[in-house]
C-alpha cells in the first residue's frame, strides 16, 4: 500500500509540471488563397481535393456526398458546384438530389438547390456542365430515359426539366446553351433563354455509326467548341454557328495506321484509345491533345492507356509519345501558358505531373485514384 501512495503522490506531484510543458492546440480557420494557373481539382469518392501542381501541396478539400458524380466551378462567382444525392439513413432511405453550391474562400456549403430525385450517379464530367455565361448549371438523368434538370445556380433555383431521349454528355456552347451526343450518331443542340427554359433545340446529320464505330462519352473542350473521339481512333471537332451545329471531317489520330496484328481470336490488333475514366484532354490555346492509348482489339475501349500520345489539331501531326509505367486512370491538362499534364493511376504511383510541352516528369503526388479531374 506505501508502494502505491508513493507513486501515486508523484503522479499527482509531477502531472500538473508535465501539462504545463505542453503548448495549448490554437483553432483557427484558413481562407483559401487565390488559385493558381496550374491547380486542379482531383476528385474521389466523396472527396474532392484541391491541389496546387507546381508545389504538390494539397489547397483544400471539398466533402461531398457518396454519390456524387461531378462538380465544376465558376471563379467570377468564387464558387463551386456539385449534384449531390442523400439517403435519409445513410445508404437507405428517402432520397434527395440537390444541386450544392459551397464557396471558395472557406470550402463550405452556402446554398442548396432540390432537383428531380433521378440524377444520373455514374461518375462522368460530361454529366454535369454549366453554361458558358455562369448562370445554368445542366444536371443528367436517367430515369431510365434520358433527360436534364436545369438549375439556376445564380438566382439558386430550380427551373424544370427537359426530355431529351436518347441524347447525352452536356457540352456547353454558345452563350446559354449546350449539346448534346446522340445515340443515333447525331448531336443535339439545345438553347436556352435567359429563365432557363428551352428557347430552341436542332440537331445535326448523322456522323458516325454507333454499330460500326461509336464515339465517347469523353470529350474535350477545345478553343471553338469541342473535341469527339470514337472507338477506333477517329477525332471529330465540333463548334456552333449561332443555331448551326458545325462536325468537321473526321480524321485517324496519326500513328495508328493501317496495319494492325491477328489477335487470338483473329481480331485486330492496333493502337486504340481508351480507358474507364477521362482519358482525353486539350490544350487550348496551342490546339494539343492529349489522349491515352493502349494496344487491343476491337471492344478494348475500356482499356486503360500504357502510352500518352501527343497530337497537334492544327497541324494533324503526332508530336510525342509517353510510355507510362502504370495504366492510365485519367488524366487532364492545364490551360495556363507554363501548363502541366495531370496523370491518376490507381497503382503505386499516384498522381504524376508532367510539363506538358516537354513531357518531363515534374513530381508525383501522394493521392488516392481520381475517379476525375478538373482544372481552374
Amino acid at each position: 500500500m506505501r508502494v502505491l501512495h508513493t507513486i501515486g503522490l508523484a503522479l499527482t506531484l509531477t502531472s500538473p509540471l508535465a501539462m504545463a510543458q505542453l503548448a495549448p492546440e490554437q483553432i483557427s480557420v484558413e481562407i483559401m488563397p487565390e488559385p493558381g494557373g496550374n491547380w486542379f481539382i482531383s476528385k474521389s469518392g466523396s472527396s474532392a481535393r484541391i491541389f496546387n501542381a507546381e508545389s504538390g501541396e494539397m489547397m483544400g478539400q471539398l466533402s461531398l456526398s457518396d454519390w456524387t458524380p461531378a462538380l465544376t466551378h465558376f471563379q467570377p462567382r468564387r464558387e463551386f458546384y456539385a449534384a449531390e444525392s442523400y439517403f435519409a439513413r445513410g445508404a437507405h432511405g428517402e432520397r434527395t438530389d440537390m444541386v450544392t453550391i459551397y464557396d471558395y474562400d472557406n470550402l463550405s456549403p452556402i446554398g442548396e438547390v432540390i432537383i428531380p430525385n433521378h440524377m444520373a450517379r455514374i461518375g462522368m464530367r460530361g454529366h454535369l456542365a454549366l453554361t458558358n455565361n455562369g448562370r445554368h448549371l445542366i444536371v443528367h438523368n436517367i430515369n431510365p430515359g434520358h433527360s436534364v434538370s436545369i438549375v439556376d445556380v445564380q438566382d439558386r433555383l430550380y427551373v424544370y426539366e427537359i426530355l431529351t431521349p436518347g441524347c447525352a454528355i452536356n457540352m456547353a456552347v454558345g452563350d446559354n446553351g449546350f449539346m448534346q451526343l446522340c445515340g443515333d450518331g447525331t448531336l443535339q443542340l439545345i438553347e436556352l433563354d435567359l429563365s432557363g427554359f428551352e428557347l430552341n433545340r436542332v440537331r445535326s446529320e448523322a456522323f458516325f455509326s454507333v454499330q460500326d464505330d461509336a464515339v465517347f462519352d469523353r470529350v474535350a473542350r477545345t478553343a471553338e467548341g469541342w473535341l469527339l473521339v470514337s472507338h477506333g481512333g477517329t477525332l471529330f471537332e465540333v463548334s456552333v454557328s449561332g443555331s448551326e451545329i458545325n462536325v468537321g471531317d473526321g480524321w485517324m489520330i496519326p500513328g495508328i495506321g493501317d496495319e494492325f496484328e491477328a489477335g487470338d481470336n483473329g481480331t485486330e490488333v492496333r493502337w486504340r484509345p481508351g480507358g474507364r475514366s477521362e482519358f482525353v484532354s486539350v490544350h487550348q490555346a496551342t490546339g494539343l491533345l492529349y489522349i491515352a492509348m493502349h494496344e487491343g482489339g476491337l471492344d478494348t475501349h475500356h482499356d486503360r492507356g500504357t502510352e500518352i500520345w501527343v497530337v497537334d489539331l492544327n497541324t494533324r501531326r503526332l508530336l510525342q509519345r509517353l510510355e507510362m509505367d502504370e495504366p492510365v486512370g485519367t488524366l487532364i491538362v492545364t490551360q495556363e501558358a507554363n501548363a502541366k499534364l495531370i496523370v491518376g493511376s490507381y497503382g503505386e504511383l499516384g498522381t504524376l505531373v508532367y510539363d506538358a510541352f516537354t513531357l518531363k516528369l515534374i513530381r508525383s503526388i501522394d493521392a488516392p485514384g481520381a475517379q476525375m479531374f478538373e482544372d481552374f
